[in-house]
């Protein structure tokens, strides 16, 4: 084999090879808790989501905040550990309470048509929120940013349902980090 026909091997094989590493999936390691073992040590009653807001760099964010809000509040419901998963209130219930706030510092969801054109090409869809759990003292529980990053190959075999699904993954996401912080340490 010739210098130059290894070179026309060698090089595309290299890009495969870069474009493989950086399109793997990405997300923020939660612990995982057991619900048995939770309902022991639980030391909250009430999950209240007081705020979920978009940094200003954020471009049409509404979608993906209520997709992700609906999303947290359905996996803590279906936990079944609390006595009340609302959103939006102030109120004390007289039970001890967690607030959790919630701000989106980034997205970027790739649509299907570009999906379908460029394919793993078209880059990745990430999304990163910045989560914090307060008391009812107002006392900061724990504060993280979570980020997620589905896999461009997957989602442009599935022609673009991991980049959609995104902000509802997010939302279990952000309940196992709740999850991890509710209980006595």
């Amino acid at each position: 084999m010739k210098r130059a026909d290894k070179k026309r091997i060698i090089f595309p094989l290299v890009i495969f090879c870069i474009l493989g590493l950086v399109a793997c999936a990405v997300k923020t390691p939660v612990k995982k808790v057991e619900d048995q073992d939770l309902k022991s040590s639980l030391v909250y009653e009430n999950v209240v989501f007081r705020s979920f807001t978009a940094a200003p760099t954020v471009l049409s964010p509404d979608s993906a905040i209520s997709d992700c809000l609906s999303a947290a509040m359905d996996y803590l419901t279906m936990k079944n550990l609390f006595r009340r998963v609302e959103k939006g209130t102030d109120k004390s219930f007289g039970e001890p309470t967690l607030f959790v706030d919630v701000t989106l510092t980034d997205l970027r969801i790739v649509s299907s048509s570009a999906r379908f054109w460029g394919g793993v090409y078209s880059g990745r869809s990430h999304m990163k929120i910045i989560a914090k759990l307060m008391n009812d003292n107002g006392t900061l529980v724990a504060e993280q940013e979570l980020f997620g990053a589905p896999n461009a190959y997957g989602a442009a075999q599935t022609l673009g349902s991991s980049d959609r699904n995104l902000p509802k993954n997010m939302g279990i996401l952000l309940g196992d980090f709740i999850l991890a912080n509710v209980s006595k340490k």
